[in-house]
């Protein structure tokens, strides 16, 4: 009975170093991505090319930390094949013509007032779109404590 307990007892200790290494392993990896972001003081603009760079760079937790959690926050992280046709993984894998930013007040979004900046992007595996360029990809931000974060994305 005692073997028993002694193995057991190693179990344990086994699964709590595990469980230490894996909080560490995550609190060590939501510092270097908060040491990634952009400043609170940062526009717009200079949000969303972090938040491109991510995404073509499939830093997905980058792209999570960019986001409101209004618009789904990995949805370019990408590098997932499509398990089947209704599959939805989008990969952003290029960018250019990053345009003017537009103001949205709160009484036109019906939430909070946005900046929308339009880019033409290029994707593969978006539910409902051809891969290819997409031009005038809209995507928008609302200021947060933490700066601006995306909220939205898409045309209109």
């Amino acid at each position: 009975m005692r073997r028993r307990w002694v193995v057991l007892g190693g179990i344990a200790a086994v699964a709590l170093v595990a469980a230490v290494t894996v909080t560490a392993v995550s609190v060590t990896h939501a510092q270097a991505v908060a040491r990634r972001l952009p400043p609170a003081s940062a526009s717009s603009e200079q949000v969303l090319r972090v938040y491109l760079r991510a995404a073509t760079a499939h830093d997905c937790g980058l792209t999570e930390a960019l986001s409101d959690g209004g618009s789904d926050p990995t949805a370019w992280c990408g590098g997932r094949t499509p398990s089947s046709w209704f599959d939805d993984h989008p990969d952003l894998l290029g960018y250019r013509h990053i345009g003017a930013v537009s103001r949205l007040s709160a009484r036109e979004t019906g939430r909070s007032a946005e900046e929308c900046i339009p880019v033409d992007i290029t994707e593969t595996n978006m539910n409902g779109a051809d891969p290819g360029v997409l031009a005038g990809w809209q995507f928008c931000f609302r200021h947060t404590p933490q700066g601006w974060r995306l909220t939205d994305e898409g045309y209109g």
